[in-house]
Formats: C-alpha cells, structure tokens, sequence
C-alpha cells in the first residue's frame, strides 16, 4: 500500500517476476485494481492495490483497504517526497487496524536513462540522496499517533531493483545496480517477518479454517432471523391493523344496517297514517299484504347490499395492510447484534480462503427467499374464503328471520260501524283502528329486526376473529423457525466460535512464553480489523495490562474476568486505543462513549463490533467535532 504515484507496482512487478505490466507512467491513478501474486523466493502472497490521496481517488481509497482484515503485515510504500494528508490518514487507519506496519522508503530519480543510470552505478549514495530521515518523520509521526506497529523502515530504489532483472544490462551492470537499489534489505526484512511469525500465522490459519465456515454461517442465521423478525413484526402488525379496521368497518355496517331497517318501519307507520280506511276489510287487507311484501323485499335487499358491500370492504381492507405491510424495511444490517452480523463477516470474506461449510447453502437460500419475497404474504393477510362465506350466511340468517317476522293476511274488523251517527265518526274509527292494529306489530318487529341486526353483527365480528385465528396460525409457525434460529445462534453456533477463539487465544499466548496468561484464559472474542479480546483471571490480567503482548500476530486485548460486561467493553476500547475516552453512558446493556480525537467510520465499527461480540454490551462511539460530540 502507499500513496499515489509511489511506485507500489514497479515494486510489486519486481518481488513477483512480473513482465511489468502493472507498471505505471508516472500519472495519478494508474492502477486501479487488486492483483495478487507470489512474491519470488519468499513464499509469500503480496497483494497490489491501488494508490492513496489521488485527487478524486476515493474509490480507490476503499478497494486498498478492502484488503487489509486479511493482511499479515501492511508494506508501505513512501516516497522521499512529502506525506500527503490523506497518506497520513490512511497510516492511521492502518495503526487502528492494528496491523504491523514495514515503510518502504522509494527513491524517485529516475535510472532509465544513461546518465541516471551511471548515478545509480556508480553514486547510490548521491541519487538516494535528500532529508529522507525528514521525510520519514511525519510517516512516524501518524503510526505513533494511532499507536501503529512500526517495524523499522528500508530506503529502496524499486526502480533500480526492476531493470536489474530486466536484462537490458550486462551481468556486471546488473549485478551492481541490484545492489545499489538496497532491494536486498527489503527482501531480508520481510522474510525475517515471515520467518519470526510463521507458527502463529500456522495458529491463526488453523484457527481460520473453522472461524470462516462457522462465521459465514451464523452470518446466514443472523440474515435469516432478520428476516424471520420482520415477517413476524409484518404478520402480527398487519393481523391487528386489519382487525382494527375490520372492527371499524363493521361498526359502520352495523349503524347502516339498523338506518334502513328503520327506514322501512317509518315507511310503513306512514302507510298506516296515509292508507284509505273508507274501503272495504277486504281491499285495505290486501294493500297490507302488498306492503308487508315490499317491506320484507326492501329488508331482504339492504341486508344483502350492506353485506356484500362489507365483504368488499373488508377484502380491500386486507389487501391494503398486506401491501402496507409489505413495505417493511428489514435494515441495512447496521446493528451489530453479533460476530454472524453481516459487517463483521464482511471482514472475514475480504480474504478467506476457505468455502462455507454444510449447512450455509440452505440458511442463505432460505433468507434470501424470504427477503426476496412480500412480507405481507409471509404475514398471511389475504383474506381467506371463510370470510366471505361468513358474511353472506349472516345475510341469509338474517333473510330467513325476516320471512317468519311479517306475517300477510292480517284481517280488519269494521263491525260496530253503524253505531256511529256520523260518516267522520266512523272514518276517525276506523284509521285508529288500523292503529291500534298495525303499530304494535310494527313495533314488535322493530325490536325484532334490531335483535336481528344484532345477530348479524355478532356473526360479521366471529368471521374477523376466525379469519384473524387463521393468519395467527400462520405466524406462529413463523414465530416458532425464528425461536429455533435463536436457539441454534446462541447454544450451538456462538459456543463454538467462542470455543475457537478462547483456544487459539491460549495458544498464541503459549507460543510467545506468556504460559500463565494462557492457563488464566477464560474466554476470548477474535474481530477480524480489530484483534482478540481476551478475558482472563487475575493476577493474569494485571500482568498483561502492565506487560502488554506486542509480539503475537493478533493485538491482544485482556479484560478482567471479575468485571462487569459494561466494565469489559470499556477495556476492550481502552486496550484499542490511546485517545482520550469520554464516557456518556454505561448501563447492563450499553455503552456509549466518545474519542477525544475520530477515528475514521470503519475502524470505529470494527472497534464497536469487537466490545459488543465479547460482551453483548451494545456499545457506540460517538464522532467528535469541534469538541461536539455527534
């Protein structure tokens, strides 16, 4: 890695015997990809990314460090010119990584041309030349900042080193050209780095072989009970918005229904004001029964509408929260709830060699079905045939009733109509006579019909709770897979990364002479870009907050077994870096702090993600600006 225009490539074109078609031209941005290879006599993978504080260069920023979780050692590549701020920056980031840093110091002056070349031949010295010792002060400056592992520094000409194999030269001239580009010392640097951390590389890599498989599994798991919780959220949420609205719905059917049930009954006690009493028994008793049978038509009628109206009503009702619901956002995956969340998995498969394990295929096709598909239907909120059905049998009940309510061929008696001296006289007689008659049957039909209503209702409301009971079903099924995928998440996957991490924890600690810290070990918490926090029992955590591990290839984070969770995740930041903490919260299932001075976005999740996986302790560190902490 290194800053734009440094000669990354020329170097990397030269360790791996490359043809130098990597090699640019002297323009920013030249390379813009990863290529890996070999490195030639070292048996050791070195990867080529793209330069950093290339103007507009903030993609390639990213793809560089895209490749850092999986990096042994970070070579950097400076130049005996001035560090940029974004060079710096990236230095930063790179110590918070906590990545072992090795700077490659590359001269510049160009040897491609016959007196350049001469130079370098026979005056190495002249054309390495300037302040390199000032140049390599700000470098140092950014590593201690962050408290980066600085390795030491080689001043090179990678140049130099490329056209001594290129065998334009004499065997004499590439012989000494060789030499004078110091490339040796580099190489010498790097195999003493390889050599000095090959059996705790061999650790980590056995490590890894069961990390990644068990990794990208629970990071399937996390994403299939993300999902399963959103279907769940949709189908319970959506099952009592539609029997809110349901009840709603039928509220208003229920007072319509009573409206035109009420409207026939006035009609007809009009009728019995309006009806000619002067006619015969025979004539009024057969307008009666023709009004008896509008009267059962108009409620048979306004039963049946008001019904099938409700049922459409209550179809769209469903179709609408289903769609409602189906828009629920299941996240980003921002929360990291664990070591399978799907940040910190991403760190692993930036270098992992090894495929994911049995198992993996089918979560992952699982959640991405569901995510894939409408929350709604997972929910089950299409209304169902019982429904409808249910609400026109409550029509017909309620017809069927009508018929026995209206009795026809009720007959008046007009005798005693003699009695009466005046025609005015019997007319008045009569009309209270059909009164008398008539109302009390319309009355008692008017309670009848509201006991009727009543009735039907009830049958409108069971029809609801039975269809709500059917989509319930539905999600207690989802209920049920999204408590079994907690359940293999906490007593079956989280036990054995642990397991993994605790014991390559104890022999890493074991490999380096610390043997008390390792038999002291009681847990460990590995975060690929952050390290290893390592819980342990006094006095062998107090020896190794004094004596700090600074020679194992994983940055050794100690907590103490006797402190709370809140207690542990504030070690595990503290153990990270040398900022200025601000502590804002600290309960049983957060912890909220701020850094005196930023650290840049992915450090500070890998940082976060590491305190919580250890601990469970949801903690967030807050951005600093201008002494405002956001």
């Amino acid at each position: 890695m290194g800053r734009t225009m440094a000669g990354k490539s020329t170097l990397f074109e030269y360790l791996s015997g490359g043809d130098g078609t990597r090699v640019g031209d002297g323009g920013q941005r030249y390379t813009r990809e990863i290529s890996i290879r070999t490195a030639i006599d070292l048996d050791v993978e070195i990867v080529d990314t793209p330069g950093v504080g290339a103007m507009d260069g903030q993609e390639d920023y990213e793809t560089a460090f895209s490749q850092v979780a999986d990096a042994d050692l970070i070579l950097w590549v400076a130049t005996n010119e001035a560090t940029q701020e974004q060079t710096g920056r990236a230095l930063e980031r790179l110590s918070d990584l906590g990545k072992p840093i090795f700077v490659a110091l590359n001269c510049l002056a160009d040897v491609s041309d016959e007196i350049g070349l001469m130079d370098m031949l026979e005056e190495p010295e002249l054309v390495f030349g300037g302040d390199a010792e000032g140049n390599l002060a700000p470098i140092r400056r950014h590593l201690s900042k962050a408290g980066g592992q600085d390795l030491g520094v080689v001043a090179i000409h990678a140049q130099a080193a490329r056209l001594s194999i290129s065998g334009e030269l004499t065997d004499d001239e590439s012989r000494v050209l060789h030499q004078n580009s110091r490339i040796d010392s580099l190489i010498t640097a790097i195999r003493q780095q390889r050599d000095r951390t090959a059996e705790l590389r061999r650790l980590v890599s056995i490590g890894d072989v069961l990390r990644v498989e068990l990794l990208e599994t629970a990071s399937s798991l996390a994403d299939a009970v993300l999902v399963a919780r959103a279907a769940l959220e949709a189908s319970r949420g959506s099952q009592r918005e539609f029997q809110t609205r349901a009840d709603r719905r039928i509220a208003d059917a229920y007072e319509e229904l009573n409206a035109a049930f009420a409207g026939a009954i006035t009609s007809r006690e009009r009728w019995i004001e309006l009806v000619e009493v002067d006619q015969s028994d025979r004539r009024i008793n057969q307008q009666w029964d023709q009004e008896i049978a509008l009267l059962r038509a108009e409620i048979e009628g306004s039963g049946a509408d008001i019904g099938q109206r409700l049922e459409a009503a209550l179809k769209v009702i469903a179709l609408d929260v289903a769609d409602d619901w189906s828009q629920l956002d299941i996240g980003g995956f921002r929360d990291l709830g664990g070591r399978g969340a799907i940040w910190g998995n991403r760190l692993v498969k930036l270098g992992g060699r090894v495929a994911a394990g049995v198992g993996v295929g089918s979560l992952s096709a699982w959640a991405g079905a569901a995510a894939g598909a409408k929350i709604g239907a997972l929910a089950g909120t299409a209304i169902g045939p019982g429904l409808g059905t249910a609400i026109g049998l409550g029509a017909g009940a309620l017809i069927g009733l009508v018929v026995g309510l209206l009795p026809a061929g009720r007959f008046f008696d007009w005798l005693g109509d003699k009695a009466f001296r005046s025609s005015s006289e019997v007319h008045e007689r009569r009309r209270q006579k059909v009164r008398d008659q008539l109302a009390p049957l319309l009355k008692e039909l008017n309670e009848k019909l509201k006991s009727a209503s009543g009735e039907m209702k009830r049958t409108w409301v069971q029809a609801v709770e039975d269809e709500v009971a059917r989509q319930s079903a539905a999600s207690d099924s989802v209920e049920h897979s999204l408590a079994v995928l907690l359940r293999i998440s906490s007593e079956e996957l989280d036990p054995a990364l642990t397991r993994v991490d605790t014991e390559l924890a104890r022999e890493i600690l074991r490999n380096i002479g610390r043997s008390r810290a390792a038999s002291a070990v009681t847990r460990a918490t590995r975060w690929r870009g952050a390290g290893m926090a390592v819980e342990l029992l006094e006095p062998a955590f107090s020896e190794m907050v004094l004596f700090p591990v600074d020679d194992a290839v994983e940055r050794m984070l100690p907590t103490s077994a006797l402190a709370t969770m809140p207690a542990s995740a504030l070690q595990v930041i503290r153990s990270l870096t040398d900022r200025e903490i601000t502590v804002h919260t600290m309960q049983q299932d957060r912890l909220l702090l701020t850094l005196g001075s930023p650290a840049t976005p992915g450090v500070r999740e890998a940082w976060e993600a590491l305190a919580q996986a250890h601990t469970s302790i949801k903690t967030r560190i807050n951005v600093s600006v201008e002494g405002d902490a956001k």
